[in-house]
């Protein structure tokens, strides 16, 4: 066991008192660990800060909701190109995945047989899918439907997209192509429908609820004048009682309860909680669906949207590494512990012999990034979450904010296509009015940046003397965030004035 550095409790932020994680109450088991003992001043910041501007938007947006909703009254038609842009490369497109290409890796994968036509017929050719199977835990309201759909797509990316295949229903196994006419047009609303279901309540909840541990925990266990803990704290703020709001509130959107005006999900709670599980906890044989691990670093998005969060990815990896160095040795102990407390709490967290070689020294590994050729460990632990609490976050919510809610609704009114011959769609049936009025309101509440600080003018607490070269690091790694941004060689899905450095909506 390693006995970290005694100090008195005055030197730990809340005095040693916590917070620190726990099993949720309302579900222990299935999901991350959470923190439901929130210091007060934190509740009170956030109130003040954030919770306020969501009272006054519940109360007052409802006549801009309902204008939108008259003014956008059915969907709006989805060409091939339009359905190709959102699945393989706006922000949904983190969803596409290269097993259908990893036989060897994935030998009983049934994509593998549910495609088997698409995939002998052009044996050389590179098939990506976009699995929404996790759907199958829903079970929409009466009148409204949403089903299970997987997407297949070929090819290299070119200018930004890949071309589409098929969409299959995984319920029913019917499969449809360009060639099917109205039943096509049917097919890729289901489609988007089930990806805006799946980002908005399940995948995006990995970016919020692990890192609570790794929040209270930070503030828990390590000193107020702790180098990594100064570095984090920027990255921490608002979120505790944020995510303590979603998973406990009684009025969070999770529960869908249908007399608040922005319950737009197709389902109740329990089939959007079926959905968290299945999101955490992964699904039995489906590589789309594995169980939610601590990567260092961020897994691969094999679209633009991957090749953009990874160039913030390696200014933050580049700037994090530098502070590392400067971190006195009389810190390390301390560090040990912080690393062996988060393991009890974050699946796949890395232990602190990944870390600390024997001498309890930091261990350095080669890497080969645009501006590093070897990295302290730990930096690319320490850059995961703050990319995560900063550019990941943000970038989801940004892009996904602005895509047309009137081509990836949340519900459907009409069944899916049971034959490749169906009537002329009439858009206007597709979804009602209300449907529309919650979609944009859910939209305004939660879904589009609420923007309190921002990364670009992060300044961290490294105000002691010596520690000059640690304030010309913050400078140049503002300045490095502005040429990463300017450098973009894919599509910006984000401004950099609009990314915060936590998560606080």
């Amino acid at each position: 066991m390693i006995i970290p550095n005694v100090r008195p409790q005055t030197d730990y932020l809340y005095e040693r008192r916590g917070p620190w994680p726990q099993p949720l109450p309302s579900h222990p088991f299935g999901l991350s660990p959470a923190v439901v003992h929130v210091p007060r001043n934190e509740v009170w910041r956030w109130q003040w800060r954030i919770g306020l501007r969501y009272f006054i938007t519940l109360i007052t947006f409802w006549f801009w909701a309902a204008i939108y909703a008259f003014r956008n009254r059915s969907l709006k038609p989805v060409s091939d190109s339009e359905f190709e842009d959102l699945l393989t490369h706006s922000s949904l497109s983190k969803f596409l995945s290269n097993e259908l290409n990893e036989r060897e890796k994935y030998p009983k994968n049934e994509k593998l047989d549910i495609f088997k036509e698409f995939l002998d017929a052009h044996p050389q050719e590179k098939f990506y899918v976009v699995d929404f199977s996790l759907l199958t835990k829903l079970k929409p309201y009466p009148g409204i439907y949403a089903v299970p759909t997987m997407s297949l797509f070929k090819g290299e990316l070119v200018n930004g997209t890949r071309k589409v295949v098929a969409v299959y229903l995984y319920d029913t196994k019917k499969m449809f192509t360009p060639a099917d006419g109205n039943a096509w047009e049917l097919a890729k609303y289901f489609a988007l429908q089930s990806g805006a279901v799946r980002i908005a309540s399940s995948a995006h909840a990995n970016l919020h609820f692990p890192y609570d541990s790794i929040n209270a925990i930070s503030k828990s266990s390590l000193p107020k004048d702790s180098v990594i803990l100064r570095l984090l704290l920027p990255h921490l703020d608002l979120t505790l009682e944020l995510n303590y709001a979603v998973l406990n509130s009684g009025t969070s959107p999770m529960l869908n309860k249908q007399y608040l005006p922005y319950s737009a999900f197709p389902a109740d709670a329990a089939g959007l909680g079926g959905m968290f599980i299945d999101g955490y906890n992964g699904m039995e044989g489906n590589p789309s669906y594995e169980p939610y691990e601590f990567h260092a670093i961020p897994k691969d998005i094999y679209t633009d949207y991957g090749t953009f969060l990874f160039a913030y990815y390696d200014t933050i990896l580049d700037f994090v590494n530098k502070v590392v160095a400067e971190i006195p040795k009389d810190e390390y102990v301390d560090l040990q512990v912080w690393v062996d407390y988060i393991r009890t709490w974050v699946n796949d967290f890395p232990h602190k012999d990944k870390f600390f070689d024997a001498a309890g020294n930091f261990i350095v590994k080669e890497v080969d990034t645009p501006t590093n050729k070897s990295v302290f460990v730990i930096a690319e632990v320490i850059a995961n979450i703050v990319w995560d609490l900063s550019v990941g976050h943000a970038a989801d919510h940004y892009d996904y904010s602005n895509i047309n809610i009137n081509q990836a609704p949340l519900r459907m009114r009409v069944p899916p296509p049971d034959s490749k011959d169906i009537p002329p769609l009439d858009r206007k049936k597709l979804i009602n009015w209300i449907d529309i009025f919650k979609h944009h309101y859910e939209r305004k509440m939660f879904f589009a940046p609420r923007n309190v600080t921002f990364l670009k003018d992060v300044r961290y607490d490294f105000h002691k003397p010596h520690e000059e070269k640690l304030r010309k690091l913050n400078d140049e790694f503002l300045k490095n965030l502005k040429k990463t941004e300017a450098n973009l060689t894919v599509y910006n899905y984000i401004p950099l004035d609009q990314i915060t450095p936590s998560i606080q909506y």
